[in-house]
């Protein structure tokens, strides 16, 4: 009678009870849907089912409601909610009602991991108790999955490490110490164009950090486990000061790359550009900083930390200009740029739907501005 038990579980998965562990009504469906629903409205597998639906009602699975006077006929086929452990048990599978359990005390048993820092111990606590409670009511649980098993488990055991991670590390080193595998960690973290799946997986645990911490730690690089150095790289007119030093970065040929942690040392700028162009392309930015221009060039596509604190501490009297690609990644890039940055750019050379879109088809750019012949900036 394995295949009326499988439908009659599918079904049973459907109902209140069956999500929720709630519910006040048996388990009713209209037997020819219950048929039709096999594939077996007439013929010899209809015989089939019948029979198998009697053996189940034999050992007190559901019930089979017939016609007062022809019994022959088959009406409703009912499965009381006392009989959820016998039909799964039968099926040698964990019920609803056991997996809801199993994956509530998941949670309820990481509440009192001691891996988490004091800082974070209570929300860690509060929000283990809120997925408890989701999880043992059939509510939401994303982006855990809500059968208990081993990533889930991973999952658990890696936030409070990550939580109480110090200083700041390369996600292949911070993937060893917390995993034993350098590229585990990575397959998390991964910057979104390094494949789809990495960049769901970096999701996940952005959204699991934020949701613990309301917010305050929203990615992995916020607790200091970075994908790529903190860099910005620049070329152009710029000179900083440090305390009562200065460093011209106008007399060097060419691009320069500046760690964030210098970036937030520099107590003073003097910037003797007029503008200063982003570059989404690396590709492009060097053919532009080998010309000379007197323009401050600064390469970034979706901008990270050294490059939004550069831009903030730049004059707010410069021109803004970003010389994307001309798709909707480049469009993109330029809107995170005016949100990320406070700064009013503008695009330079991108055309809503041009092809070739890539900056590379404009050909080679000459040294005065806008660098290109035909447009203008």
């Amino acid at each position: 009678m394995k295949r009326v038990l499988e439908e009659l579980a599918v079904r049973f998965g459907r109902t209140p009870a069956g999500k929720t562990g709630v519910g006040a009504r048996d388990l009713s469906v209209d037997a020819e849907e219950f048929l039709a629903g096999l594939g077996a409205r007439d013929g010899r597998k209809r015989q089939e089912i019948e029979q198998e639906l009697a053996a189940a009602e034999r050992a007190g699975i559901l019930r089979l409601e017939r016609h007062p006077r022809d019994p022959a006929i088959l009406q409703q086929v009912r499965m009381p909610l006392s009989a959820e452990a016998e039909l799964f048990r039968r099926l040698a599978r964990p019920s609803p009602t056991e997996q809801r359990a199993a994956l509530a005390a998941q949670f309820a048993g990481a509440s009192a991991d001691p891996g988490v820092p004091e800082v974070w111990r209570e929300a860690w606590v509060k929000w283990c108790g809120r997925m408890e409670q989701a999880a043992a009511t059939g509510a939401a649980v994303a982006p855990f999955d809500r059968v208990a098993g081993a990533e889930n488990a991973e999952l658990l055991t890696l936030l409070p490490r990550l939580l109480a991670w110090e200083g700041e590390s390369l996600v292949r080193f911070a993937s060893c110490v917390l995993c034993g595998d350098s590229k585990r960690l990575e397959g998390w973290a991964a910057p979104e164009k390094e494949g789809e799946n990495a960049g769901q997986l970096r999701g996940k645990l952005g959204r699991l950090l934020s949701d613990i911490t309301d917010g305050a730690v929203p990615s992995l690089e916020d607790v200091g486990i970075l994908p790529n150095p903190r860099f910005v790289l620049l070329h152009g007119p710029l000179r900083l000061r440090f305390g009562g030093e200065w460093l011209d970065l106008g007399l060097l040929e060419g691009p320069v790359r500046l760690a964030l942690a210098d970036v937030r040392r520099v107590t003073e700028w003097e910037c003797r550009a007029r503008r200063c162009l982003t570059v989404e392309n690396e590709t492009t930015f060097h053919e532009l900083a080998k010309l000379g221009s007197g323009e401050l060039l600064v390469q970034t596509s979706f901008p990270g930390s050294a490059t939004v604190a550069l831009i903030r501490a730049l004059p707010e009297t410069l021109e803004w200009w970003h010389f994307g690609d001309s798709d909707p990644a480049g469009f993109e890039i330029l809107r995170v740029l005016r949100e990320k940055t406070g700064r009013p750019f503008q695009p330079l050379h991108m055309e809503v739907g041009r092809v070739p879109f890539e900056q590379e088809a404009l050909g080679r750019p000459r040294a005065q501005w806008p660098f290109y012949w035909g447009t203008e900036g």
